[in-house]
């Protein structure tokens, strides 16, 4: 096979063949153990030989239609299938598309058709929003006194639908409304105690902002309607491995919890992974890991808990799951480190080290003295929003011993909620001269309370970037063209050219100028994200080829590049998607 790589100019070339691609699954999941009918829509899949799923537990069984536009099959969802997102996609004899999520539920589900009575709770709907015009509402019973939770998901689950929800008595008249139920997550949720036994209704619609936006084909959601316990804070975000950790989580409805535990994050789960990113990423296949807790102490709002972490467990991200009679609910992510960590005391001498806090009031400002030495540089990088904290707007400043400002972070990149901007911190200081500074944290509100628990990585390092490439996988005829684009991220504060280049491809060169930044556009919409074009030529025989891409700055510091699949409710490229990782850069040529 001889494979060239050509450096495109700015315009770009135009890939001569278009692969296969998928817009939208419908169900957006289904019930454990049970089989699933499953829609997909995209294009040119009338040449698809079948759909992969990221685990073994989840099997594409038949193909009941096949055409360009569509693939509907049945789906057998195995008995031990994790809880929670799943990443397909659909292989074909033109080459593999993207993926797309599917999740797996714990309760009966309702898919949406003509009939809008819902049988039972608890239940999961699945249903989809086509258009602007569609708005949909469904009915159920309740006895007085019964409270549940209406949490509805879409755009973290795999679907681009931003939704907004509300309750409606008998007559049609509206009880409670949410759009979203917090700073960062665009997904609505009520939780209510009917006062009156009785038949009530629930409606899903569109938030289409002041220009009536409407979120095209990806429309699809699922509304889980249950008793299950809500986890909304962590405190301690995380601990070292080979440790006893002791965590409390708070939340609602958590009496009668009687079993806890922790799965390492799939790639299905990483669902605040926007450029860039503070939060360690796994980036190759997934890691099936479990780590049993022990409940210490339980009530109403929070529970103790307690977990041995073994000292070979996987670093990086964890999910926490709490189970009562009603079932099972997913919490917020955890992070598992190989560093010293250590509460809002006194912190060590040497780094690397992490600090574990809460803002534990309304203005409160934590503040950790550190001694640096000069040239040594200091980073300090911020975890709670890209862990799933609801309401935490972190920022950094950086004083001398007389109070004078040396360096301050509010936001990673600025942006619109979760789905542009990053409101974690990462700080940057090269000491002038020895002596011992001070670092505060607050919230950029000046809120605080108990759901405000922060996670601090302090290393000595400068500032870097981060490589990631579009499409997420390329797809080339053979004899053919394609382009594959890689983009360049800057932290805060990282200057000059980055040299890119492909593994194996000697003589393939390309730079990255120094005044190409990453930042975000005038209307605060857009990120400007520099890119450059490879042009993928000259292949001759079928095949997968995996391909590695590499930058380097001038301080001669190497990154590796990645891919990720994008989901977002705007297919447009300058958006900061949320992402998920993917294993590895593929180039597939099809005859």
């Amino acid at each position: 096979m001889r494979l060239w790589l050509l450096m495109a100019a700015a315009c770009g070339f135009a890939a001569d063949f278009e692969p296969p691609s998928l817009v939208r699954l419908h169900p957006l999941g289904g019930r454990v153990g049970s089989v699933v009918e499953l829609e997909i829509l995209g294009t040119k899949l009338d040449a698809a030989s079948g759909v992969e799923f990221d685990c073994k537990d989840i099997v594409w069984e038949q193909t009941t239609l096949r055409e360009a536009g569509r693939v509907r099959g049945l789906v057998s969802i195995g008995a031990g299938a994790a809880l929670g997102g799943h990443m397909l996609r659909v292989m074909t004899a033109q080459g593999p598309t993207g993926h797309l999520l599917f999740n797996v539920g714990q309760f009966a589900a309702f898919v949406e058709g003509e009939q809008r009575a819902v049988p039972a709770l608890p239940v999961e709907i699945y249903g989809r929003l086509d258009g602007a015009a569609d708005i949909d509402t469904y009915w159920f019973s309740v006895k007085a006194g019964e409270r549940w939770v209406f949490d509805l998901q879409a755009m973290e689950a795999g679907s681009a639908v931003e939704a907004r929800m509300m309750l409606l008595d008998r007559a049609g008249e509206r009880l409670v409304f949410n759009d979203d139920r917090d700073h960062y997550d665009e997904n609505p949720l009520i939780a209510h105690t009917f006062a009156k036994g009785g038949v009530y209704g629930v409606r899903v619609d569109q938030y289409r902002g002041p220009r009536g936006f409407t979120f095209g084909k990806n429309n699809a959601y699922f509304l889980r309607i249950s008793q299950l316990a809500r986890v909304r804070a962590v405190a301690p975000l995380g601990a070292r491995r080979g440790t006893v950790a002791k965590l409390t989580v708070m939340g609602e409805g958590l009496a009668g919890v009687t079993r806890v535990w922790l799965t390492a994050l799939r790639r299905g789960e990483y669902a605040r992974m926007t450029y860039p990113y503070t939060m360690p990423v796994r980036f190759g296949e997934d890691v099936v890991s479990r780590i049993e807790g022990r409940v210490l102490r339980v009530g109403e709002g929070s529970l103790d808990v307690s977990f041995a972490v073994p000292a070979g467990a996987p670093l990086g991200l964890w999910k926490l799951w709490v189970a009562r009679a009603s079932g099972v609910a997913d919490g917020l992510r955890v992070e598992v480190s190989d560093v010293v960590e250590v509460g809002e005391g006194a912190l060590p001498g040497a780094l690397p080290f992490v600090v574990n806090g809460v803002l534990g009031a309304a203005r409160e400002r934590d503040s950790f003295g550190i001694s640096v030495k000069k040239g040594v540089p200091l980073a300090v990088t911020s975890l709670s929003a890209q862990l799933g904290g609801p309401y935490l707007d972190t920022v950094l400043t950086l004083r001398d011993a007389g109070g004078k400002k040396l360096a301050e972070s509010d936001d990673v990149v600025a942006g619109w909620g979760g789905l542009l901007g990053n409101p974690d911190s990462a700080l940057f200081y090269v000491p002038l001269e020895d002596g011992v500074v001070r670092l505060e944290v607050r919230d950029r509100l000046n809120r605080g309370g108990a759901l405000y628990p922060y996670r601090l990585h302090f290393a000595s390092r400068r500032p870097g970037f981060q490589l990631f490439t579009t499409p997420e996988n390329v797809v080339v005829k053979r004899g053919g063209t394609a382009v594959m684009k890689v983009h360049l991220v800057r932290e805060m504060g990282f200057v000059g050219p980055v040299d890119v280049w492909v593994e194996g491809m000697p003589g393939l060169k390309g730079t990255f100028r120094a005044d190409q930044l990453f930042e975000p556009n005038a209307d605060g919409a857009d990120m400007l994200i520099p890119e450059m074009e490879l042009r993928v030529a000259g292949l001759e025989k079928a095949g997968v080829v995996p391909l590695r891409v590499f930058g380097r700055g001038a301080d001669g510091v190497v990154v590796e590049g990645h891919t990720a699949t994008m989901i977002g409710p705007i297919y447009h490229g300058d958006w900061n998607f949320y992402r998920r990782p993917v294993a590895g850069i593929a180039l597939t040529v099809v005859e």
